[in-house]
């Protein structure tokens, strides 16, 4: 029994490695389960043992990634969130955005190849719709982040439409980071000056004139 489960994982992990490189070559539409198949030296009739199609099987591929990722935003708005609930508010530790941000393009660069499966090969999968998932997440936190830093500070709530753009801001600049850097040291460069901007940006529709 334990042989055969050993047996079953590399075969799973095995049509793993030669669906990322057929999805990485064709992208999401034009990849062909009958290739990984052969590539992979299984009958179709295997895969289906372990993924009910090929939408899941893309999912397979990029899951680990995005339970990783989701996992670092998540805690880093967990920790602003408290901030907030706790009336600290005017004393946000900007140093927490920037761990956050090394600890997200570490992740993304650990899977740059996941990353850009979903950025640049999903479309047509259950999958496609995942920058604008991630978009939604940030929204609904800043716009909890930016009622309560502006009450704090006496300003009027800034436009919805305003906080939505800035939400966007912040997740493409990972994205055209991801797309067109290709090693991490660069990415961590360019994250920091980013941030850097982002921030600013931030703190400049949230605080008084007098505050800055």
């Amino acid at each position: 029994m334990a042989g055969k489960k050993l047996q079953d994982g590399e075969t799973k992990n095995q049509l793993l490695l030669c669906a990322k490189e057929e999805f990485m070559q064709k992208g999401f539409m034009k990849a062909s389960l009958r290739n990984i198949c052969k590539q992979a030296g299984v009958t179709t009739g295997a895969l289906y043992f372990f993924f009910k199609d090929k939408d899941d099987l893309f999912c397979n591929v990029v899951g680990n990634m995005l339970k990783r990722l989701e996992v670092v935003l998540k805690e880093h708005l967990s920790f602003e969130a408290e901030e907030m609930n706790t009336g600290k508010a005017t004393e946000h530790d900007e140093g927490s955005d920037f761990e956050s941000a090394v600890s997200i393009v570490h992740e993304l660069y650990q899977y740059r190849d996941e990353v850009l499966l979903i950025l640049t090969k999903s479309q047509g999968s259950s999958m496609e719709s995942i920058p604008d998932q991630f978009v939604d997440l940030m929204d609904a936190h800043n716009v909890f982040a930016c009622e309560a830093m502006c009450k704090a500070y006496g300003v009027p709530m800034v436009d919805r439409k305003v906080v939505h753009w800035m939400s966007h801001s912040q997740i493409d600049m990972f994205i055209f980071m991801v797309t067109h850097i290709d090693n991490e040291e660069e990415a961590l460069a360019f994250a920091d000056k980013a941030m850097k901007y982002l921030v600013a940006g931030w703190y400049g529709l949230v605080k008084p004139w007098n505050h800055l």
